[in-house]
């Protein structure tokens, strides 16, 4: 009866056991679960809505909605009948529109200039006779100039889109109301990096933020001080020849089909990607027989889209790690046919470590594509995701990390040659900050001088494909800004030109 009754006793005290257990499992699994996405989600409405403002509500719908892709196609392959299909589509060849409204704006520059010399001889002008105003070309403008200039201009003449959001910028307005709302991590005790702002109705992870800036500490410094000349770029950026990219037009969120298999070259037709990867290349104005590297090349869409000009003379891709590096062979190897040793003896594929590459004054050009937040990435897959909470030591020296990777660019590229800076990041840590970071670190640790160079202009004829922001208090670089009319990017570039 003992032995019966200790029995007894003991299921009674498992049992007790598997119901608390059970109990404990169940008030978890009625606690949410905060997901990877949803902590990205979270910081960026902390980070980003102090900097974009009244864009920020636009831009964020854009980044949680469906990307918009380009369609490269493949010159190493027979493309006629994939023109013939995408043309039936409805997609337009990105380069030939570019060129139409180069040639645009020339001639309305050189109408300026003419009537500029008749009005200082004295002569009228239609203008000036009927007082009535040409209306500007809304193709050059973006979102932003529109907004501009519907502010001062009769209501008719723009959208109702474009002065509401005029109404919304009011500089005083959007000063007062930010000056309510945020404080700086300086005044925590952190940085005084521009624009790097807290709610102060979110103080949570505060801590994060103001380690992240610590690294900036002497981004106050002024351009002199770290020896750093602006070059204003007026021409229009080039867009090379043998490029043949097809889009869809604003507005349009039809799909490329999947690119199909050459039979007789063994190659895919097109390739597809983010419109605005396409922004770097294109930046980086590759000449006939450059030599080229592409430091942080994985996957390898930027790589292809450099091969594609059949400019350089030399392209060399890299990333750290062989897994990153057999993505790229993996690309080439689908788009560049076997045997052809004109172009098989001109790519190169390395795995070095960016930041301690050890290469001098080897390159015309360099790319430098560092890893970032990948805004996009973060927000729409939940795995491999920088918010990991495993990966938050690696994301708060993400700055410092894309500053060596520029450094080390600087020092490959050879004098009067180019780098490229580009993130897919809105972060102004990780983009104007960086860049900052590493001119300041090679003004004060090499003899390398620098020079930036000022594309403001020099992109304004691609506002017909991509939504540039302005009025950002950007001192380096451009940014291009998901839109639900063209969900590209997003992306920042910077051009840096070595003078010595």
């Amino acid at each position: 009866m003992i032995g019966l009754t200790v029995t007894r006793n003991q299921i009674l005290a498992r049992n007790s056991v598997s119901l608390n257990i059970l109990k404990r499992h169940k008030k978890r699994d009625r606690e949410p679960k905060v997901t990877n996405t949803q902590r990205a989600l979270e910081y960026f409405d902390v980070a980003y809505a102090p900097v974009y403002g009244t864009r920020w509500p636009s831009v964020r719908l854009a980044l949680l909605s469906k990307p918009k892709y380009i369609a490269v196609l493949n010159n190493f392959a027979s493309y006629e009948e994939t023109i013939d299909r995408f043309q039936n589509l409805g997609a337009w060849n990105i380069g030939k529109k570019y060129s139409a409204i180069r040639e645009k704006m020339r001639m309305r520059q050189e109408q300026s200039q003419t009537v500029s010399q008749n009005q200082q001889r004295g002569e009228t002008d239609e203008e000036t006779t009927t007082g009535k105003s040409v209306r500007p070309s809304l193709i050059e403008l973006d979102d932003d100039e529109l907004a501009a200039r519907a502010r001062v201009v009769p209501k008719e003449r723009y959208p109702e889109e474009y002065r509401l959001r005029a109404a919304a910028q009011s500089p005083a307005e959007l000063e007062a109301d930010l000056a309510s709302r945020v404080i700086e991590p300086s005044e925590a005790g952190g940085s005084s990096l521009l624009m790097d702002y807290v709610p102060a109705t979110r103080l949570k992870g505060l801590e994060n933020w103001v380690e992240e800036a610590d690294v900036f500490t002497d981004a106050s410094q002024g351009d002199q001080e770290i020896g750093v000349t602006v070059i204003k770029q007026e021409e229009p950026i080039d867009f090379p020849k043998m490029l043949k990219i097809f889009a869809f037009e604003k507005g349009n969120i039809s799909d490329f089909p999947q690119p199909r298999f050459d039979p007789q070259l063994r190659v895919l037709d097109h390739y597809a990607m983010d419109g605005a990867s396409l922004l770097p290349v294109l930046a980086l104005d590759v000449k006939p027989g450059d030599r080229v590297l592409d430091m942080c090349a994985a996957p390898g869409g930027k790589s292809l889209l450099v091969l594609q000009t059949l400019l350089p003379g030399l392209l060399v891709s890299n990333d750290v790690s062989w897994g990153r590096v057999k993505r790229i062979r993996n690309i080439l190897k689908q788009y560049v046919p076997r045997g052809m040793s004109s172009i098989e003896n001109m790519t190169v594929v390395t795995q070095k470590n960016g930041c301690t590459l050890g290469e001098v004054e080897e390159y015309d050009k360099v790319l430098v594509d560092v890893p970032c937040l990948t805004d996009r990435h973060s927000l729409m897959e939940d795995d491999n995701n920088i918010f990991k909470t495993g990966r938050n030591k690696e994301r708060l020296r993400l700055p410092e990390l894309q500053s060596q990777l520029l450094m080390s660019a600087l020092e490959a590229v050879r004098p009067g040659g180019t780098v490229v800076y580009s993130t897919c990041t809105l972060s102004p840590l990780q983009n104007d900050g960086a860049v900052h970071l590493a001119l300041s670190r090679i003004w004060q640790e090499t003899t390398i001088e620098c020079s930036v160079v000022d594309m403001s202009q020099a992109v304004r004829p691609l506002s017909f494909l991509y939504r540039f922001g302005s009025n950002l208090g950007l001192r380096y670089g451009q940014v291009v800004l998901p839109s639900l009319l063209t969900n590209f990017g997003p992306m920042y570039i910077a051009k840096i030109k070595r003078i010595r």
